[in-house]
Protein backbone atom coordinates (compact mmCIF):
# COMPACT_ATOMS: atom_id res chain seq x y z
CA UNK A 1 0.00 0.00 0.00
CA UNK A 2 1.20 3.50 -0.82
CA UNK A 3 2.55 5.42 2.21
CA UNK A 4 0.22 8.36 1.59
CA UNK A 5 -2.80 6.00 1.98
CA UNK A 6 -1.33 3.99 4.87
CA UNK A 7 -0.76 7.00 7.17
CA UNK A 8 -4.44 8.22 7.26
CA UNK A 9 -5.58 4.63 7.88
CA UNK A 10 -3.28 4.27 10.88
CA UNK A 11 -4.44 7.62 12.25
CA UNK A 12 -8.11 6.58 11.83
CA UNK A 13 -7.58 3.34 13.74
CA UNK A 14 -5.70 5.16 16.49
CA UNK A 15 -8.46 7.79 16.80
CA UNK A 16 -11.13 5.06 16.96
CA UNK A 17 -9.23 3.36 19.78
CA UNK A 18 -8.92 6.62 21.73
CA UNK A 19 -12.60 7.38 21.18
CA UNK A 20 -13.60 3.91 22.43
CA UNK A 21 -11.47 4.33 25.56
CA UNK A 22 -12.84 7.79 26.24
CA UNK A 23 -16.42 6.52 26.05
CA UNK A 24 -15.87 3.92 28.81
CA UNK A 25 -15.93 6.30 31.83
CA UNK A 26 -19.13 7.86 30.49
CA UNK A 27 -20.78 4.44 30.23
CA UNK A 28 -19.73 3.60 33.78
CA UNK A 29 -21.21 6.86 35.06
CA UNK A 30 -24.42 6.18 33.11
CA UNK A 31 -24.67 2.69 34.64
CA UNK A 32 -24.10 4.15 38.12
CA UNK A 33 -26.95 6.65 37.61
CA UNK A 34 -29.31 3.90 36.40
CA UNK A 35 -28.59 1.43 39.23
CA UNK A 36 -31.21 2.64 41.70
CA UNK A 37 -34.11 3.32 39.34
CA UNK A 38 -33.45 1.02 36.37
CA UNK A 39 -31.06 -1.76 37.44
CA UNK A 40 -31.87 -3.87 34.38
CA UNK A 41 -30.82 -1.01 32.08
CA UNK A 42 -27.66 -0.51 34.13
CA UNK A 43 -26.78 -4.18 33.73
CA UNK A 44 -27.38 -3.96 29.98
CA UNK A 45 -25.01 -0.98 29.69
CA UNK A 46 -22.29 -2.81 31.62
CA UNK A 47 -22.65 -6.05 29.67
CA UNK A 48 -22.20 -4.19 26.39
CA UNK A 49 -18.88 -2.64 27.42
CA UNK A 50 -16.10 -4.26 25.41
CA UNK A 51 -12.36 -4.63 25.96
CA UNK A 52 -12.67 -4.61 29.75
CA UNK A 53 -9.10 -5.84 30.13
CA UNK A 54 -7.85 -2.80 28.21
CA UNK A 55 -9.42 -0.36 30.69
CA UNK A 56 -7.32 1.57 33.16
CA UNK A 57 -7.07 -0.12 36.56
CA UNK A 58 -9.33 2.54 38.08
CA UNK A 59 -12.09 2.00 35.49
CA UNK A 60 -11.73 -1.77 35.64
CA UNK A 61 -12.12 -1.78 39.45
CA UNK A 62 -15.18 0.50 39.22
CA UNK A 63 -16.63 -1.65 36.41
CA UNK A 64 -16.33 -4.79 38.59
CA UNK A 65 -18.09 -3.14 41.53
CA UNK A 66 -20.90 -1.74 39.36
CA UNK A 67 -21.35 -5.08 37.58
CA UNK A 68 -21.78 -7.01 40.83
CA UNK A 69 -24.19 -4.42 42.22
CA UNK A 70 -26.24 -4.60 39.01
CA UNK A 71 -26.22 -8.42 39.05
CA UNK A 72 -27.36 -8.39 42.67
CA UNK A 73 -30.20 -5.94 42.04
CA UNK A 74 -31.37 -8.07 39.11
CA UNK A 75 -31.20 -11.29 41.18
CA UNK A 76 -28.51 -12.69 38.87
CA UNK A 77 -25.63 -14.99 39.79
CA UNK A 78 -22.61 -13.04 41.09
CA UNK A 79 -19.74 -14.14 38.88
CA UNK A 80 -16.92 -14.39 38.10
CA UNK A 81 -15.32 -13.68 41.47
CA UNK A 82 -12.01 -12.71 39.82
CA UNK A 83 -13.64 -9.40 38.77
CA UNK A 84 -14.65 -8.38 42.29
CA UNK A 85 -11.31 -9.56 43.69
CA UNK A 86 -9.56 -7.19 41.27
CA UNK A 87 -11.75 -4.38 42.65
CA UNK A 88 -10.81 -5.34 46.21
CA UNK A 89 -7.11 -5.35 45.41
CA UNK A 90 -7.30 -1.98 43.67
CA UNK A 91 -9.36 -0.18 46.33
CA UNK A 92 -7.32 -1.64 49.21
CA UNK A 93 -4.12 -0.22 47.71
CA UNK A 94 -5.69 3.18 46.94
CA UNK A 95 -7.37 3.70 50.36
CA UNK A 96 -10.84 4.05 48.80
CA UNK A 97 -12.78 2.79 51.82
CA UNK A 98 -16.39 3.27 50.56
CA UNK A 99 -15.73 1.29 47.38
CA UNK A 100 -13.57 -1.24 49.24
CA UNK A 101 -16.34 -1.97 51.76
CA UNK A 102 -18.86 -2.50 48.96
CA UNK A 103 -16.42 -4.83 47.16
CA UNK A 104 -15.91 -6.86 50.36
CA UNK A 105 -19.70 -7.09 50.70
CA UNK A 106 -20.28 -8.53 47.22
CA UNK A 107 -17.39 -10.97 47.54
CA UNK A 108 -18.88 -12.09 50.85
CA UNK A 109 -22.26 -12.65 49.17
CA UNK A 110 -20.61 -15.05 46.71
CA UNK A 111 -19.28 -17.06 49.65
CA UNK A 112 -22.62 -16.91 51.46
CA UNK A 113 -24.47 -18.29 48.43
CA UNK A 114 -21.87 -21.08 48.34
CA UNK A 115 -22.55 -21.81 52.04
CA UNK A 116 -18.97 -20.90 52.98
CA UNK A 117 -20.25 -19.06 56.02
CA UNK A 118 -16.97 -18.73 57.94
CA UNK A 119 -15.19 -17.06 55.04
CA UNK A 120 -18.20 -14.87 54.27
CA UNK A 121 -18.38 -13.67 57.88
CA UNK A 122 -14.71 -12.68 57.82
CA UNK A 123 -15.31 -10.51 54.76
CA UNK A 124 -18.45 -8.97 56.27
CA UNK A 125 -16.40 -8.08 59.34
CA UNK A 126 -13.70 -6.58 57.13
CA UNK A 127 -16.33 -4.44 55.43
CA UNK A 128 -17.60 -3.27 58.83
CA UNK A 129 -14.05 -2.37 59.88
CA UNK A 130 -13.58 -0.32 56.72
CA UNK A 131 -16.90 1.46 57.30
CA UNK A 132 -15.94 2.60 60.81
CA UNK A 133 -14.74 5.87 59.33
CA UNK A 134 -17.88 6.25 57.18
CA UNK A 135 -20.83 5.10 59.26
CA UNK A 136 -23.27 7.18 57.24
CA UNK A 137 -23.31 4.47 54.55
CA UNK A 138 -26.51 3.21 56.14
CA UNK A 139 -27.78 1.13 53.22
CA UNK A 140 -24.62 -0.96 52.95
CA UNK A 141 -24.43 -1.39 56.73
CA UNK A 142 -28.02 -2.60 56.75
CA UNK A 143 -27.29 -5.18 54.06
CA UNK A 144 -24.18 -6.45 55.85
CA UNK A 145 -25.94 -6.95 59.18
CA UNK A 146 -28.88 -8.57 57.40
CA UNK A 147 -26.66 -11.14 55.67
CA UNK A 148 -24.90 -11.88 58.96
CA UNK A 149 -28.32 -12.35 60.54
CA UNK A 150 -29.19 -14.87 57.83
CA UNK A 151 -26.01 -16.83 58.56
CA UNK A 152 -26.72 -16.87 62.31
CA UNK A 153 -30.25 -18.13 61.65
CA UNK A 154 -28.94 -20.94 59.42
CA UNK A 155 -26.47 -21.91 62.15
CA UNK A 156 -29.35 -21.88 64.70
CA UNK A 157 -27.82 -19.03 66.71
CA UNK A 158 -31.21 -17.38 66.96
CA UNK A 159 -30.42 -14.86 69.69
CA UNK A 160 -27.57 -13.39 67.66
CA UNK A 161 -29.64 -13.58 64.50
CA UNK A 162 -32.38 -11.46 66.04
CA UNK A 163 -29.81 -8.92 67.22
CA UNK A 164 -28.28 -8.66 63.76
CA UNK A 165 -31.66 -8.18 62.09
CA UNK A 166 -32.59 -5.44 64.58
CA UNK A 167 -29.30 -3.71 63.80
CA UNK A 168 -30.02 -4.05 60.10
CA UNK A 169 -33.48 -2.50 60.47
CA UNK A 170 -32.07 0.50 62.33
CA UNK A 171 -29.69 1.23 59.45
CA UNK A 172 -32.35 0.77 56.77
CA UNK A 173 -34.58 3.18 58.69
CA UNK A 174 -31.74 5.70 58.79
CA UNK A 175 -31.36 5.23 55.04
CA UNK A 176 -35.13 5.82 54.75
CA UNK A 177 -35.53 2.55 52.88
CA UNK A 178 -38.80 1.17 54.24
CA UNK A 179 -38.93 -1.70 51.77
CA UNK A 180 -35.62 -3.20 52.89
CA UNK A 181 -36.56 -2.60 56.54
CA UNK A 182 -39.85 -4.46 55.98
CA UNK A 183 -38.04 -7.50 54.58
CA UNK A 184 -35.89 -7.68 57.73
CA UNK A 185 -38.95 -7.39 59.99
CA UNK A 186 -40.31 -10.39 58.11
CA UNK A 187 -36.97 -12.15 58.73
CA UNK A 188 -37.34 -11.54 62.48
CA UNK A 189 -40.79 -13.11 62.34
CA UNK A 190 -39.31 -16.07 60.51
CA UNK A 191 -36.73 -16.59 63.30
CA UNK A 192 -39.50 -16.61 65.89
CA UNK A 193 -41.28 -19.20 63.75
CA UNK A 194 -38.14 -21.35 63.87
CA UNK A 195 -38.30 -20.98 67.66
CA UNK A 196 -41.99 -22.04 67.51
CA UNK A 197 -43.00 -18.76 69.10
CA UNK A 198 -45.82 -18.26 66.65
CA UNK A 199 -47.51 -15.34 68.41
CA UNK A 200 -44.26 -13.36 68.36
CA UNK A 201 -43.84 -14.15 64.68
CA UNK A 202 -47.39 -13.02 63.92
CA UNK A 203 -46.75 -9.73 65.72
CA UNK A 204 -43.91 -8.86 63.33
CA UNK A 205 -45.87 -9.92 60.26
CA UNK A 206 -48.75 -7.67 61.29
CA UNK A 207 -46.28 -4.82 61.81
CA UNK A 208 -45.18 -5.14 58.19
CA UNK A 209 -48.78 -5.22 56.94
CA UNK A 210 -49.50 -1.99 58.79
CA UNK A 211 -46.67 -0.04 57.19
CA UNK A 212 -46.27 -1.15 53.57
CA UNK A 213 -48.20 -1.31 50.31
CA UNK A 214 -45.31 -2.74 48.25
CA UNK A 215 -46.68 -5.76 46.37
CA UNK A 216 -43.41 -7.72 46.57
CA UNK A 217 -43.23 -7.23 50.34
CA UNK A 218 -46.91 -8.11 50.75
CA UNK A 219 -46.40 -11.32 48.81
CA UNK A 220 -43.53 -12.28 51.10
CA UNK A 221 -45.37 -11.46 54.30
CA UNK A 222 -48.52 -13.36 53.28
CA UNK A 223 -46.28 -16.29 52.43
CA UNK A 224 -44.70 -16.18 55.90
CA UNK A 225 -48.06 -15.75 57.67
CA UNK A 226 -49.30 -18.84 55.85
CA UNK A 227 -46.24 -20.80 56.92
CA UNK A 228 -46.62 -19.57 60.50
CA UNK A 229 -50.18 -20.92 60.62
CA UNK A 230 -49.05 -24.11 58.90
CA UNK A 231 -46.35 -24.77 61.51
CA UNK A 232 -48.94 -24.06 64.22
CA UNK A 233 -51.23 -26.63 62.53
CA UNK A 234 -53.95 -24.05 61.90
CA UNK A 235 -54.59 -25.34 58.41
CA UNK A 236 -57.58 -23.20 57.42
CA UNK A 237 -55.73 -19.95 58.09
CA UNK A 238 -52.58 -21.34 56.50
CA UNK A 239 -54.47 -22.19 53.33
CA UNK A 240 -56.05 -18.73 53.15
CA UNK A 241 -52.78 -16.82 53.35
CA UNK A 242 -50.74 -19.17 51.19
CA UNK A 243 -53.39 -18.92 48.46
CA UNK A 244 -53.38 -15.16 48.83
CA UNK A 245 -49.59 -15.00 48.42
CA UNK A 246 -49.89 -16.75 45.05
CA UNK A 247 -51.55 -13.66 43.59
CA UNK A 248 -48.62 -11.36 44.39
CA UNK A 249 -45.38 -10.78 42.44
CA UNK A 250 -42.24 -12.54 43.59
CA UNK A 251 -38.47 -12.53 43.49
CA UNK A 252 -36.20 -15.43 42.65
CA UNK A 253 -37.55 -18.74 43.96
CA UNK A 254 -40.38 -17.29 46.07
CA UNK A 255 -43.22 -18.44 43.82
CA UNK A 256 -41.90 -21.99 43.75
CA UNK A 257 -41.67 -21.86 47.57
CA UNK A 258 -45.29 -20.72 47.87
CA UNK A 259 -46.50 -23.50 45.60
CA UNK A 260 -44.54 -26.25 47.34
CA UNK A 261 -45.84 -25.14 50.75
CA UNK A 262 -49.39 -25.17 49.38
CA UNK A 263 -48.71 -28.69 48.15
CA UNK A 264 -47.46 -29.73 51.60
CA UNK A 265 -50.58 -28.28 53.18
CA UNK A 266 -52.90 -30.02 50.70
CA UNK A 267 -51.28 -33.35 51.45
CA UNK A 268 -51.62 -32.83 55.20
CA UNK A 269 -55.37 -32.17 54.85
CA UNK A 270 -55.67 -35.32 52.72
CA UNK A 271 -56.13 -33.74 49.31
CA UNK A 272 -53.51 -35.61 47.28
CA UNK A 273 -54.84 -34.38 43.93
CA UNK A 274 -54.41 -30.75 44.98
CA UNK A 275 -51.03 -31.57 46.50
CA UNK A 276 -49.86 -32.97 43.15
CA UNK A 277 -51.25 -29.95 41.31
CA UNK A 278 -49.29 -27.43 43.37
CA UNK A 279 -46.14 -29.55 43.45
CA UNK A 280 -46.14 -29.81 39.66
CA UNK A 281 -46.83 -26.07 39.39
CA UNK A 282 -43.87 -25.34 41.66
CA UNK A 283 -41.58 -27.31 39.35
CA UNK A 284 -42.40 -24.89 36.50
CA UNK A 285 -40.83 -21.93 38.33
CA UNK A 286 -37.21 -21.13 39.29
CA UNK A 287 -36.28 -23.20 42.34
CA UNK A 288 -33.29 -24.64 44.13
CA UNK A 289 -32.55 -28.28 44.88
CA UNK A 290 -34.28 -28.05 48.26
CA UNK A 291 -37.59 -26.86 46.73
CA UNK A 292 -37.48 -29.47 43.98
CA UNK A 293 -36.66 -32.20 46.47
CA UNK A 294 -39.74 -31.23 48.53
CA UNK A 295 -41.88 -31.25 45.36
CA UNK A 296 -40.85 -34.80 44.50
CA UNK A 297 -41.34 -35.89 48.12
CA UNK A 298 -44.92 -34.58 48.05
CA UNK A 299 -45.59 -36.15 44.64
CA UNK A 300 -44.25 -39.51 45.84
CA UNK A 301 -46.35 -39.36 49.03
CA UNK A 302 -49.47 -38.37 47.06
CA UNK A 303 -49.06 -41.19 44.55
CA UNK A 304 -48.51 -43.61 47.41
CA UNK A 305 -51.66 -42.39 49.14
CA UNK A 306 -53.57 -43.12 45.92
CA UNK A 307 -51.86 -46.52 45.56
CA UNK A 308 -50.10 -45.46 42.33
CA UNK A 309 -46.92 -47.33 43.22
CA UNK A 310 -45.40 -47.22 39.73
CA UNK A 311 -45.61 -43.42 39.49
CA UNK A 312 -44.50 -43.14 43.12
CA UNK A 313 -41.29 -44.98 42.22
CA UNK A 314 -40.63 -42.48 39.40
CA UNK A 315 -40.93 -39.53 41.77
CA UNK A 316 -38.87 -41.29 44.43
CA UNK A 317 -36.04 -41.60 41.89
CA UNK A 318 -36.22 -37.88 41.16
CA UNK A 319 -36.42 -37.10 44.86
CA UNK A 320 -33.27 -39.10 45.49
CA UNK A 321 -31.48 -37.35 42.61
CA UNK A 322 -32.25 -33.96 44.18
CA UNK A 323 -31.18 -35.23 47.60
CA UNK A 324 -27.89 -36.43 46.13
CA UNK A 325 -27.31 -33.03 44.53
CA UNK A 326 -27.96 -31.24 47.83
CA UNK A 327 -25.53 -33.48 49.69
CA UNK A 328 -22.80 -33.12 47.09
CA UNK A 329 -23.13 -29.32 47.09
CA UNK A 330 -23.01 -29.18 50.88
CA UNK A 331 -19.96 -31.42 51.03
CA UNK A 332 -18.16 -29.45 48.32
CA UNK A 333 -18.78 -26.28 50.27
CA UNK A 334 -17.36 -27.82 53.42
CA UNK A 335 -14.29 -29.00 51.52
CA UNK A 336 -13.82 -25.51 50.12
CA UNK A 337 -13.84 -24.07 53.62
CA UNK A 338 -11.16 -26.57 54.61
CA UNK A 339 -9.19 -25.77 51.48
CA UNK A 340 -9.04 -22.09 52.37
CA UNK A 341 -7.18 -23.00 55.58
CA UNK A 342 -4.22 -24.17 53.56
CA UNK A 343 -1.86 -22.18 51.38
CA UNK A 344 -1.67 -22.37 47.61
CA UNK A 345 1.30 -24.76 47.77
CA UNK A 346 -1.01 -27.58 48.90
CA UNK A 347 -3.56 -27.09 46.12
CA UNK A 348 -2.74 -30.39 44.39
CA UNK A 349 -3.10 -32.38 47.62
CA UNK A 350 -6.47 -30.72 48.28
CA UNK A 351 -7.81 -31.73 44.86
CA UNK A 352 -6.95 -35.39 45.48
CA UNK A 353 -8.52 -35.26 48.94
CA UNK A 354 -11.70 -33.73 47.53
CA UNK A 355 -11.93 -36.51 44.94
CA UNK A 356 -11.70 -39.13 47.69
CA UNK A 357 -14.40 -37.35 49.70
CA UNK A 358 -16.72 -37.28 46.68
CA UNK A 359 -16.24 -41.01 46.09
CA UNK A 360 -16.96 -41.77 49.76
CA UNK A 361 -20.03 -39.52 49.76
CA UNK A 362 -21.42 -41.07 46.59
CA UNK A 363 -20.96 -44.53 48.14
CA UNK A 364 -22.84 -43.45 51.27
CA UNK A 365 -25.60 -41.84 49.20
CA UNK A 366 -26.07 -44.98 47.11
CA UNK A 367 -26.23 -47.10 50.28
CA UNK A 368 -28.81 -44.81 51.83
CA UNK A 369 -30.84 -44.79 48.60
CA UNK A 370 -30.95 -48.60 48.50
CA UNK A 371 -31.91 -48.77 52.17
CA UNK A 372 -34.66 -46.21 51.64
CA UNK A 373 -36.17 -48.10 48.70
CA UNK A 374 -36.17 -51.34 50.70
CA UNK A 375 -37.84 -49.62 53.64
CA UNK A 376 -40.58 -48.16 51.42
CA UNK A 377 -41.19 -51.62 49.96
CA UNK A 378 -41.67 -53.08 53.46
CA UNK A 379 -44.03 -50.26 54.42
CA UNK A 380 -46.16 -50.84 51.31
CA UNK A 381 -46.67 -54.49 52.30
CA UNK A 382 -47.94 -53.54 55.74
CA UNK A 383 -50.48 -51.13 54.25
CA UNK A 384 -49.23 -47.98 55.98
CA UNK A 385 -49.68 -44.72 54.09
CA UNK A 386 -46.82 -42.58 55.39
CA UNK A 387 -43.19 -42.31 54.29
CA UNK A 388 -40.26 -41.67 56.63
CA UNK A 389 -38.84 -38.63 54.87
CA UNK A 390 -38.98 -36.36 57.93
CA UNK A 391 -37.36 -38.98 60.13
CA UNK A 392 -34.51 -39.43 57.67
CA UNK A 393 -33.95 -35.66 57.40
CA UNK A 394 -33.92 -35.31 61.20
CA UNK A 395 -31.34 -38.09 61.50
CA UNK A 396 -29.17 -36.35 58.91
CA UNK A 397 -29.53 -33.06 60.77
CA UNK A 398 -28.43 -34.74 64.02
CA UNK A 399 -25.43 -36.24 62.23
CA UNK A 400 -24.57 -32.75 60.96
CA UNK A 401 -24.90 -31.37 64.51
CA UNK A 402 -22.43 -33.99 65.77
CA UNK A 403 -20.00 -33.25 62.94
CA UNK A 404 -20.30 -29.50 63.45
CA UNK A 405 -19.75 -29.88 67.19
CA UNK A 406 -16.66 -32.02 66.61
CA UNK A 407 -15.32 -29.33 64.29
CA UNK A 408 -16.00 -26.57 66.83
CA UNK A 409 -14.34 -28.59 69.62
CA UNK A 410 -11.29 -29.24 67.44
CA UNK A 411 -11.01 -25.55 66.52
CA UNK A 412 -11.27 -24.46 70.17
CA UNK A 413 -8.69 -27.09 71.24
CA UNK A 414 -6.29 -25.63 68.71
CA UNK A 415 -6.87 -22.18 70.22
CA UNK A 416 -6.07 -23.63 73.66
CA UNK A 417 -3.01 -25.55 72.49
CA UNK A 418 -0.42 -23.18 73.95
CA UNK A 419 -2.18 -22.99 77.32
CA UNK A 420 -2.51 -26.78 77.53
CA UNK A 421 1.23 -27.36 77.08
CA UNK A 422 2.06 -25.76 80.42
CA UNK A 423 -1.23 -26.40 82.24
CA UNK A 424 -1.55 -28.67 85.25
CA UNK A 425 -4.18 -31.49 85.24
CA UNK A 426 -6.54 -29.26 87.24
CA UNK A 427 -6.03 -26.38 84.84
CA UNK A 428 -6.70 -28.66 81.89
CA UNK A 429 -10.02 -29.64 83.45
CA UNK A 430 -10.90 -25.96 83.63
CA UNK A 431 -9.86 -25.52 79.99
CA UNK A 432 -12.03 -28.48 79.00
CA UNK A 433 -15.04 -27.05 80.81
CA UNK A 434 -14.50 -23.67 79.17
CA UNK A 435 -14.19 -25.35 75.76
CA UNK A 436 -17.50 -27.20 76.11
CA UNK A 437 -19.20 -24.13 77.55
CA UNK A 438 -18.31 -22.17 74.40
CA UNK A 439 -19.34 -24.97 72.05
CA UNK A 440 -22.60 -25.96 73.77
CA UNK A 441 -23.64 -22.69 75.55
CA UNK A 442 -23.76 -24.62 78.86
CA UNK A 443 -23.74 -21.42 80.89
CA UNK A 444 -26.92 -20.20 79.18
CA UNK A 445 -29.76 -22.68 79.73
CA UNK A 446 -32.10 -21.02 77.19
CA UNK A 447 -29.52 -21.10 74.38
CA UNK A 448 -28.52 -24.67 75.27
CA UNK A 449 -32.18 -25.79 75.39
CA UNK A 450 -33.04 -24.12 72.07
CA UNK A 451 -30.10 -25.74 70.26
CA UNK A 452 -30.73 -29.21 71.70
CA UNK A 453 -34.49 -28.95 71.07
CA UNK A 454 -33.83 -28.03 67.45
CA UNK A 455 -31.28 -30.80 66.97
CA UNK A 456 -33.03 -33.65 68.82
CA UNK A 457 -36.78 -33.32 68.29
CA UNK A 458 -37.61 -31.08 71.30
CA UNK A 459 -35.66 -33.43 73.60
CA UNK A 460 -35.28 -30.91 76.46
CA UNK A 461 -38.96 -29.96 76.37
CA UNK A 462 -40.01 -33.62 76.27
CA UNK A 463 -37.80 -34.59 79.22
CA UNK A 464 -39.05 -31.66 81.32
CA UNK A 465 -42.75 -32.25 80.63
CA UNK A 466 -43.00 -36.05 80.42
CA UNK A 467 -40.71 -37.14 83.25
CA UNK A 468 -41.44 -35.75 86.68
CA UNK A 469 -38.53 -34.69 88.87
CA UNK A 470 -35.86 -34.72 86.18
CA UNK A 471 -33.05 -32.20 86.87
CA UNK A 472 -31.09 -29.91 84.56
CA UNK A 473 -27.92 -31.92 85.21
CA UNK A 474 -29.71 -35.11 84.15
CA UNK A 475 -31.03 -33.40 81.02
CA UNK A 476 -27.51 -32.19 80.17
CA UNK A 477 -26.21 -35.75 80.55
CA UNK A 478 -28.90 -37.00 78.12
CA UNK A 479 -27.89 -34.39 75.53
CA UNK A 480 -24.17 -35.13 75.99
CA UNK A 481 -24.96 -38.81 75.44
CA UNK A 482 -26.84 -38.08 72.20
CA UNK A 483 -23.90 -35.90 71.07
CA UNK A 484 -21.47 -38.82 71.71
CA UNK A 485 -19.37 -36.75 74.13
CA UNK A 486 -16.68 -39.03 75.75
CA UNK A 487 -17.38 -40.19 79.32
CA UNK A 488 -14.27 -38.48 80.68
CA UNK A 489 -15.45 -35.16 79.26
CA UNK A 490 -18.95 -35.72 80.67
CA UNK A 491 -17.49 -36.10 84.16
CA UNK A 492 -15.60 -32.83 83.71
CA UNK A 493 -18.60 -30.95 82.30
CA UNK A 494 -20.94 -32.10 85.07
CA UNK A 495 -18.26 -31.84 87.81
CA UNK A 496 -19.05 -35.29 89.18
CA UNK A 497 -17.19 -38.54 89.85
CA UNK A 498 -17.60 -41.80 87.97
CA UNK A 499 -19.58 -43.22 90.89
CA UNK A 500 -21.88 -40.20 90.89
CA UNK A 501 -22.46 -40.56 87.16
CA UNK A 502 -23.45 -44.19 87.64
CA UNK A 503 -25.99 -43.16 90.29
CA UNK A 504 -27.24 -40.37 88.00
CA UNK A 505 -27.90 -42.92 85.25
CA UNK A 506 -29.72 -45.18 87.72
CA UNK A 507 -31.98 -42.29 88.79
CA UNK A 508 -32.66 -41.48 85.14
CA UNK A 509 -33.63 -45.08 84.37
CA UNK A 510 -36.05 -45.07 87.32
CA UNK A 511 -37.66 -41.77 86.30
CA UNK A 512 -38.09 -43.07 82.76
CA UNK A 513 -39.55 -46.40 84.01
CA UNK A 514 -36.74 -48.41 82.43
CA UNK A 515 -35.61 -51.78 83.71
CA UNK A 516 -31.92 -50.86 83.74
CA UNK A 517 -29.44 -48.23 82.63
CA UNK A 518 -28.64 -50.37 79.58
CA UNK A 519 -31.93 -49.25 78.05
CA UNK A 520 -31.08 -45.55 78.29
CA UNK A 521 -29.24 -45.34 74.96
CA UNK A 522 -32.05 -46.82 72.85
CA UNK A 523 -34.71 -44.88 74.77
CA UNK A 524 -32.98 -41.49 74.31
CA UNK A 525 -32.38 -42.11 70.62
CA UNK A 526 -36.06 -42.98 70.23
CA UNK A 527 -37.06 -39.71 71.92
CA UNK A 528 -34.69 -37.72 69.69
CA UNK A 529 -36.36 -38.88 66.46
CA UNK A 530 -39.92 -37.93 65.54
CA UNK A 531 -42.33 -40.85 65.31
CA UNK A 532 -44.21 -41.25 62.03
Amino acid sequence: MNLKYKTPLILAIFCFYLTSCSLTPGKLQLAERLLETKPNSALSVLEHIQNVNKMSDENKAFYGLLLFEALDKNNKTLQPDSIIKFSINYYSTHNDNPHLAASYYYNAKILKYSQRFDDATLLYLKALDVLQSKKENYLLLGKIYSDMGDICAIQMDYTESLRKFQESISYFNKAENKVEASYRIIAIGRVYRFLKRYKNAQHYYQLVLSQTSNSLVLGSVFQEIGLNYYWAKQYDSAQYFLRKSLHFPYKGTNYAIRCVNMADLMFDIEKPDSAKKYALLSLKYPANYYNRRDCYRILANSEYAQNNLKQMAVYMGKYQACTDSVRIVEMQTKSTVLENLHDSAKETAKTKRNTIWIVVIMTIIISIALSLLYFIYQRSRSGKKQLTIYKQELSQKQQFVNQNLAKRIQENRLLQAEKRKEASPEERLVLDKDLYDKCLHLSNWDDFSNEMNHAFNDIVHTLQTDFSGITQKEIIWCCLHLLDIPNADRLSILSISADSMYKLKQRLAQKMSLKSTKELDAFLKKLSIAQI
